[in-house]
């Protein structure tokens, strides 16, 4: 049986741009608790957030969710041809709002449809392609007058007998404007969702940056490897006193992080002969202020020696 992308707009006030326009940024929390409903006995995996015009079209597995202030957004496959009227009561009892609408396209037939329904009565279906009328439910709308007078026309309808007077895909958006008040375009209105893959495949994780050697972005040692340096030649001083008390060490031990506020990033482990000339110049720098200090640590150690003498 094939299927057909279905985005499903709950709402809850009479400006559904409103919060959208203001920056309310989706609710993920909202989210994960309708899903939770929808598949109570499937692990959902995070694919990340996104804005929904400019993004594709949530695939098989997949379900894109948007929750803000008064309007929920729900898009995903359904099942079936695009028939808008018939649409299971799962998706329209998901959300408590007294409007749910409901746009529907097939690229593989041509079929465009939206509905609407108000306190669950539907006002209005249509679907169809360029060529043909699947269903037409409810009188036309005011924003569809147009259209059907064939103000309109598809293009190259005047080669087609069949030809409806406008394109539905052409309609679906006219009613999107209509009743949202903007349209899902890639330079239009962004509207923020989360994405979720409901058919077991692994999570979306976040890029984690490499471990390993911190190098100031200056190209000089930055604070971290100066402080390493200093604690190592002051505990080897320490070590080496009369009295063991070590006060320099004691002093390095007990001071804040060294990466407090400082400017630094990590190479991998592991990068080797791939470094770039740049970074070997920073290690080399590193490497002679390390020796610096060493040196300064092993003449503190002698003075020491020579004093318990």
């Amino acid at each position: 049986m094939g299927h057909h992308v279905a985005t499903f707009w709950y709402l809850a006030t009479d400006d559904p741009a409103a919060p959208i326009r203001a920056g309310h940024p989706s609710d993920p929390g909202f989210a994960r608790r309708l899903l939770s409903r929808l598949f109570p006995t499937v692990t959902v995996a995070s694919l990340g957030a996104f804005p929904l015009n400019r993004s594709a079209s949530a695939g098989q597995g997949e379900i894109y969710v948007g929750s803000f202030p008064g309007l929920t957004v729900v898009q995903t496959p359904v099942g079936g041809p695009v028939v808008p009227s018939a649409a299971a009561d799962t998706w329209l009892r998901l959300v408590e709002a007294p409007t749910v609408l409901l746009f529907a396209q097939d690229p593989e037939d041509g079929v465009s449809g939206f509905a609407r329904w108000e306190s669950g009565r539907l006002i209005r279906a249509f679907a169809g392609a360029d060529d043909r009328i699947v269903e037409d439910e409810g009188m036309p709308l005011p924003f569809e007058r147009a259209y059907w007078a064939g103000e309109f026309p598809p293009e190259g309808a005047d080669d087609n007998p069949l030809a409806l007077p406008f394109s539905p895909s052409s309609l679906l958006h006219a009613a999107h404007r209509d009743w949202l008040g903007f349209d899902l375009e890639p330079g239009g209105l962004d509207v923020p969702v989360h994405g979720f893959a409901t058919d077991g495949r692994r999570e979306v994780r976040q890029h984690t940056p490499p471990a390993g050697p911190a190098l100031h972005v200056v190209g000089m040692p930055g604070r971290a490897e100066l402080h390493a340096a200093s604690r190592r030649a002051s505990s080897r001083a320490a070590e080496g006193g009369a009295d063991g008390t070590g006060t320099d060490g004691g002093r390095a031990a007990g001071a804040s992080s060294p990466y407090e506020d400082d400017d630094y990033e990590r190479l991998p482990s592991g990068a080797g002969p791939r470094r770039t000339a740049g970074v070997d110049r920073i290690r080399g720098l590193a490497g002679l202020v390390g020796d610096a200090v060493r040196r300064g640590a092993d003449e503190v150690s002698r003075r020491a020696r020579r004093r318990s003498r």
